[in-house]
Order: C-alpha cells, then sequence, then structure tokens
C-alpha cells in the first residue's frame, strides 16, 4: 500500500499516542478525540500547532507517488434511466492515482468491470445518494469529482453502491454485501494511510473528509438497522455508536464550518440544508403529549429539558412531513447529526425519559419504511424498547402510548391496503389464540412482517428436527448425550418420528415460524400443559434405546431436571416450555421471542404460570420476557477437546406468571 510520506512527530496527544494512531496536533483537541469525543490532552503544553501561529494555514508539501497517468474523459452528459447524470467537464476530472487502490481481495490490485458496474450504479440509481439528498445534482457531481480525486472517498461511494445492490438487488445478495464490507475497510485503510496534516492544514483538504466522514456515518446507520438482536442493551449500544460516530462529522468541522462555506460545498450549506433545518413551530400534535411528561418530570435537569425538547422539535417535524418523500429521507439524513449531545448521553445511560422519546424516534423511522435501508427496523426496535420500559415499571407503559398507537394505525393501514395479515396466516393456532393488544400487535409487527406462526404440516417434520439439532449444536449437553455422527443421526431420525406423531395429534403443544406465508420453517417451540399434555419429557422416552446414545447423561439429566421442576412449581398446573429452537440462519430477527410470546399468550388465556430450563446464555432473554430465575441444577459432563476433559454443565429453572402474578 502506498503512503504519503510525512515527517515523524512526537507531539501529538496522549489519547492517540495510547492507540498507536497518527495525531493531526490540532489544538486544543485533535480530529481523532474530536471525532469519538474523548477527552484530548497534551503533554507538551506550550507547543502551538502550524495553523494556530498563522492566520491563514500554510500549504503543506507532500510528496505524491508518481505512477503512469492514465487520462481519463467522459460526456459532457449521461442519461439514466429516469434521472440525468449530473454534467462533468472532462477538464475537471483529474487522473487516477492507480497505486492507491492497489490490495489484497478480488480485483488483485486492479480496477474491473465489477468496480466499473457499482460507479455507474451510484450515478445513475438516485438512492443510492443517501446521506446527501440532492435533487439538482449539483452535490452529486461534487462528490464523484473529489472521489476521483481522492481513492478513499471512491471506495467508499462504491462500498456504498454494492450496499444498495445487496439489499435491493435481485441476486447475488451475499456477494454484494461482502464485497460492501470490503471496500469500505479498505477504505478506512487507505484514509488511515495519510498523514493527517495533509487534511487538518487546509479548508480545501477537509472537503474530502467531511464527505467521507458523512458517508462513513451512513454506513454504521446501515449496518445498525441491519443487526437483529433480542437484547435490548445491544441495540442500544449500538444505536448510541451510530449516534457518536455521525455526530462527529459536525465535530471534525467545528470552528471550520465559515470556511468550509467557501468551498464548492457552498451548494449544501446555501441550498440544501435551509430545507433540512427548516422546523416549523407551527406543527403537528404527535409530541404532544411527551413534550408535556418532559416538563412535568422531577428527574430531569433544565439542560436536559432543553436538549429534549430540541430532540421533540424535530421528530415533530418528521411526523409533519411523513406523507412527503423528501422529509423522510432528510430524517435520515439530519437527525443524528442535529440531536445534543445531552440527549445522546441520556440514551447511553439508559434514562427512562431519554428512551421513551427514543420510541417516538423509532416510529418516526417507521414512516421512512419505504427507503430501502430502513425496511420494518422502526417496529422491531420500537418493541425491543417498549419490552424494556415495560420492565422497568408500569407507569412507563403510559409514556409509550402515542408511539405504538401511531405504529399500530399505520399497521393497520397497511392490512388494509394490501388486503392480508403480515403477522398471521389461514393456519388456525391450537387452543387460545393470541389477543390484540397494543403491546401484542407492536411485539408482533416489531418482530418482522415476514415471520408467520402457524401450526406445521406433516412435511415439516424433517426440518423441525433439522433445526432443532443445528440450534444445540452448541450445547455441550447434546454431545455428551451423543457424542458420534452415528448416534447425532439416529437423533435426528428419532425426532423426525417423535415431531410426526406430535403434529398429527390436533391438541400436542407445538408451533412453527415461517420465513413468510409459504416460506421455509425458520424455527419452532414445543411445550407440554394441562390442555397440551404429554406423556414424558424426552430424556425419559423411547430415546434412551437409540443406538450411540450416553444413557447415563440421559438418565442423569432427566432426573435433575424433574426433581428441580418438582421444587419449583410441584404439581401445581403450568405450562413447560420444553424447546424454543431457530435456524442458526435465522438467528437476531426476534424468531425465537416471537415464538415464546405466542405460547405466553395461550398461558394468559389458561391464567397459568409457564415454566422452564433455560442454559446461562438465554437466561437473560427470558428475563426480558418477564421469566424470573428460582432454582438450577448441574452436571458434570465430557469436555468436547482434550484442553476440557470435563465441563460442568448448568440450566436455570425460571417461571413466568401471567399478569405479573407469583
Amino acid at each position: 500500500m502506498m503512503r504519503r510520506r510525512h515527517k515523524k512527530s512526537r507531539r501529538g496527544c496522549l489519547e492517540c499516542k495510547k492507540r498507536h494512531i497518527k495525531c493531526d496536533e490540532t489544538r486544543p483537541r485533535c480530529i481523532n478525540c474530536t471525532t469519538v469525543e474523548r477527552n484530548c490532552q497534551y503533554s507538551t503544553p506550550g507547543y502551538q500547532s502550524p495553523s494556530e501561529t498563522s492566520g491563514s494555514p500554510a500549504p503543506v508539501s507532500v510528496p505524491q507517488p508518481t505512477p503512469a497517468p492514465v487520462s481519463v474523459s467522459a460526456p459532457a452528459s449521461v442519461v439514466a434511466s429516469d434521472h440525468a447524470l449530473p454534467a462533468v467537464s472532462p477538464a475537471a476530472i483529474p487522473m487516477l492515482d492507480f497505486h492507491a487502490f492497489s490490495y489484497a481481495g478480488d480485483m488483485n490490485g486492479k480496477i474491473d468491470i465489477v468496480h466499473m458496474q457499482l460507479f455507474y450504479h451510484y450515478m445513475t440509481n438516485h438512492s443510492v445518494i443517501y446521506p446527501f439528498v440532492d435533487y439538482d445534482g449539483g452535490l452529486k457531481r461534487i462528490i464523484i469529482e473529489t472521489a476521483l480525486r481522492e481513492p478513499f472517498l471512491l471506495h467508499s461511494i462504491l462500498a456504498m453502491a454494492s450496499r444498495h445492490l445487496s439489499e435491493t438487488g435481485s441476486s447475488n445478495t451475499a456477494y454484494y454485501h461482502d464485497l460492501a464490507i470490503e471496500l469500505q475497510t479498505h477504505a478506512l485503510s487507505l484514509f488511515n494511510s495519510f498523514d493527517v496534516e495533509y487534511f487538518a492544514q487546509s479548508i480545501q483538504r477537509r472537503v474530502p473528509v467531511f464527505l467521507f466522514s458523512a458517508i462513513l456515518g451512513f454506513h454504521a446507520l446501515c449496518d445498525m438497522l441491519a443487526y437483529r438482536d433480542d437484547a435490548f442493551p445491544s441495540n442500544l449500544a449500538r444505536l448510541t455508536g451510530y449516534f457518536r460516530l455521525h455526530r462527529g462529522i459536525l465535530a471534525v468541522m467545528d470552528g471550520y464550518w465559515e470556511d468550509l462555506k467557501k468551498t464548492e460545498l457552498r451548494i449544501l450549506f446555501d441550498n440544501i440544508v435551509p430545507r433540512w433545518y427548516e422546523i416549523s413551530d407551527d406543527g403537528g400534535s404527535d409530541c404532544d403529549d411527551i413534550k408535556q411528561r418532559i416538563q412535568d418530570s422531577p428527574n430531569l435537569d433544565d439542560e436536559q429539558r432543553e436538549a429534549f425538547a430540541k430532540v421533540l422539535k424535530y421528530l415533530q417535524w418528521v411526523f409533519d412531513a411523513k406523507p412527503d418523500y423528501r422529509g423522510r429521507a432528510h430524517l435520515l439524513c439530519s437527525f443524528a447529526v442535529m440531536i445534543p449531545r445531552p440527549f445522546v448521553d441520556a440514551v447511553e445511560a439508559g434514562k427512562p425519559e431519554a428512551l421513551a422519546i427514543l420510541a417516538y424516534f423509532y416510529a418516526a423511522l417507521h414512516f421512512c419504511r419505504d427507503i430501502w435501508l430502513i425496511g420494518n427496523s422502526g417496529q422491531f426496535l420500537l418493541t425491543s424498547l417498549a419490552t424494556h420500559l415495560n420492565q422497568l415499571g408500569p407507569e412507563w407503559s403510559a409514556w409509550l402510548e402515542k408511539p405504538c398507537q401511531m405504529l399500530r394505525e399505520s399497521l393497520e393501514e397497511d392490512t388494509l391496503n394490501t388486503q392480508s395479515s403480515a403477522t398471521t396466516s389461514d393456519q388456525s393456532l391450537p387452543h387460545g389464540s393470541t389477543t390484540t393488544s397494543t403491546t401484542s400487535l407492536v411485539s408482533t409487527a416489531a418482530m418482522g412482517q415476514d415471520i408467520v406462526i402457524s401450526r406445521p404440516s406433516e412435511a415439516d417434520a424433517r426440518r423441525i428436527a433439522e433445526i432443532h439439532i443445528s440450534a444445540m449444536d452448541s450445547n455441550p449437553l447434546l454431545h455428551a448425550q451423543f457424542p458420534t455422527p452415528e448416534g447425532l443421526q439416529a437423533l435426528h431420525r428419532f425426532l423426525e418420528a417423535e415431531t410426526l406423531d406430535e403434529i398429527r395429534d390436533p391438541v400436542s403443544g407445538v408451533l412453527v415460524a415461517r420465513d413468510g406465508p409459504a416460506g421455509p420453517v425458520t424455527g419452532f417451540v414445543k411445550w407440554t400443559s394441562p390442555s397440551h399434555p404429554q406423556d414424558v419429557k424426552l430424556e425419559k422416552g423411547d430415546i434412551v434405546h437409540l443406538e450411540a446414545c450416553c444413557r447415563r447423561f440421559l438418565d442423569e439429566y432427566a432426573s435433575l431436571a424433574e426433581q428441580a421442576k418438582e421444587r419449583s412449581v410441584g404439581d401445581k398446573p403450568c405450562y413447560r416450555l420444553s424447546f424454543v429452537c431457530t435456524d442458526p440462519e435465522y438467528q437476531g430477527r426476534g424468531v425465537g421471542t416471537l415464538l415464546t410470546r405466542t405460547v405466553l399468550e395461550l398461558a394468559k388465556e389458561d391464567n397459568l404460570p409457564v415454566y422452564l430450563e433455560s442454559t446461562d446464555v438465554a437466561v437473560s432473554i427470558y428475563e426480558r420476557l418477564g421469566f424470573r430465575a428460582i432454582d438450577s441444577f448441574e452436571m458434570r459432563i465430557p469436555g468436547r477437546n482434550d484442553a476440557e476433559p470435563s465441563v460442568l454443565y448448568q440450566e436455570v429453572c425460571m417461571v413466568w406468571y401471567p399478569f405479573g402474578q407469583i
């Protein structure tokens, strides 16, 4: 990789030295620390950077690599499918430094047809231009011309185009997704190979930094919305990480805005930004309820009230603009960089008032669901948040009534428009249908419009057995009980036959989740109850006679589990969750949570508790659903490698009570 040569300096800040990264030595805070909001400190307080010792920064001489120049020409204008490409003057197009593109990967250091395809896709497809909403083409022209001068920016827009194809293309989605990651990673590598002083001492050189930072924030938003995790803390950490990264766009340019307005980016500040930030005080009433609650809350100081009020002002503007396509796009582009830092800090700290405001942000995301990278992420995130706040206390449910109502009404409108339900199928569920409360509706919708819960058909028995074994593969007890491939094959045949018998029994406790009404089975749940009886636990049935099984560990586990159940609930009637398994390829989409909630609704109808045994890794998931640990048991089983001849296996006994009763 070619690097710009630079004179080594030992005057960088302490944070950059500690992280072994190049510091631009900008005082009082360097760009690196400003971007990620670290506390920037220098060990040489008396030193002044060149930008501080002169009214106008002196240019920095940067030796350039000298490859053979390649002349690139283009027609004055190119007509796209539905949008004209902004005219780019051939004389304005710089020479490409092809040495900067050399890296290990599929491209083997060359610009190939894939890069050409991505570049053309970026230029001609209007929706890929986010986060810069630019309807007259002027800003896109600037981005293209700047990218042709700076390979790190070019790789970044190629990554954006590839990510768009991975989400909207009809084929090769996995290839384009991986390629987007590869291109963005290399863009960061190229950017980091520069001497930071090259950017720091010229406002013109900050233009590509600004564009690159904004596009990097956009990629972070893509990743944050694409990842689905049942764990609310994980979702919150990703969101605040995105907020801080995207807000770094403003921090990097702090003190340079007026100068930046004199560059070619003046089109952004003179024409586009006024459209983004033109917030009306005479908007709708969607946020009135929470505005009043924020003012009345005794847990907020004046700074927080002021910051929260600004956030609600921006959100109300989004709701007012929700029928307008441009208004939806503006939310995506500007919200993270507009919100005040006290709000981000409060969200990161888990302050309930800030999280309640976040619910309105998720509802606003839902109104942007036609944008390719958002989809149903607003639904998913709102449900995750609602579950968390409900666990903090019933008083917080009232704070979420409005955003939940907005989401519910939107989903009902979608259902009327499509004349079909997005979350149920025509196949009847077993005894006890789910309720239609706001929480239930939001939860079902948020877990994904494509997830359908239904009774399985006989043809699904083999698929359920496959998911059972693949989902339990990481559980050491499975391999202690069936330590050989032959034993696992015998278990697969046994599970298929047993599941087929359960499916044929109309009162058995088994449901499946499908990827769409006619899609494949992605997960299943099995349970027993007074209305869904089953004779014995799996480990005590005919399974002990299978070939290549280790009966000792089957018998020991069955005995310990039954003793724990007797200690926990005795002979009181209850539901008992036996298995909740999700195909590993579909994990992170809320399949297991939705299956479990369906059984909880059935138990609530019968006014019965639900009992289960959980491995350690799943305890937190069940706790978020309202279960509480009451007992446990453990047993020593063989390890899976020579380094661990034996391990202590433990399961936690948990109970869920309807309506919170004990």
